[in-house]
Formats: structure tokens, sequence, C-alpha cells
């Protein structure tokens, strides 16, 4: 099966100037994420069970996992752990986009989702 993101509806944010467009199957999610160049990160960080891979599209992408800071760029692929404290602290004036792709499923990135949160802040 095909999927045309652009036929999804935005997802809730974390942020400011992100778009988050999600859909989800049984065993697997995937989230596509745009990152205007002017986005605001906090710098915080989380974590979840979930095993995690990020795959950048376009923009410069700053990522922390568990303290590492990752310089990623179109076509990197970033594995982040089950557990691994982890969050995009920064991208470059020009944004980012990038496909997060999560093992187990995610839900929760669903829009009306009202299940309980998988994410956990410290």
């Amino acid at each position: 099966m095909k999927i045309d993101w652009n036929s999804l509806p935005p997802a809730a944010g974390l942020r400011t100037g992100t778009v988050r467009k999600a859909v989800c199957g049984n065993l697997i999610s995937a989230v596509f994420i745009e990152n205007a160049g002017d986005t605001v990160f906090d710098g915080r960080l989380h974590w979840h069970e979930n095993e995690q891979l990020m795959v950048i599209l376009s923009g410069l992408c700053t990522i922390v996992v568990d303290g590492k800071e990752i310089e990623a760029t179109p076509g990197d692929l970033v594995f982040v752990p089950s557990g691994a404290r982890h969050g995009v602290v920064a991208c470059g004036p020009e944004g980012c986009s990038y496909y997060e792709i999560f093992a187990p499923a995610r839900p929760d990135q669903l829009p009306g989702w009202v299940g309980k949160p998988v994410m956990h802040f410290d």
C-alpha cells in the first residue's frame, strides 16, 4: 500500500514551527516531521520503550542520543535504542525534515489519540 503523506492530517506537534504527519500499522509506525528554519527547540530530552529510526531527508538536524550529539544530514540514518534519552535539539537555518520509524507501533502519534502517552520526560 502506498501512503500519500500529503493526504494525511497533521498530528499534534511538540513545538511551534513543526508539522507532523503519522501513519500506524499493527507492529510499526512512521511519522513525517518538517521543522521550519525558525523552529525553537527547548532542548528537553525524552525516552520511550519503542526502538526508533530517523531518516534525515533535508537540512541539518542536531540530535542527542544518550548524551552523544549527532549532526545528521540528508541520507543519514540514526538509531535510537529502547529507553535511550534523546531528542532533536536544533536544525539548520533552512529547517530540516525527516522520517521517524517506530517499533513497536506508536498509535499515540495519531490525531485524536486519547490513550496513555508513551513518551516520558525526566
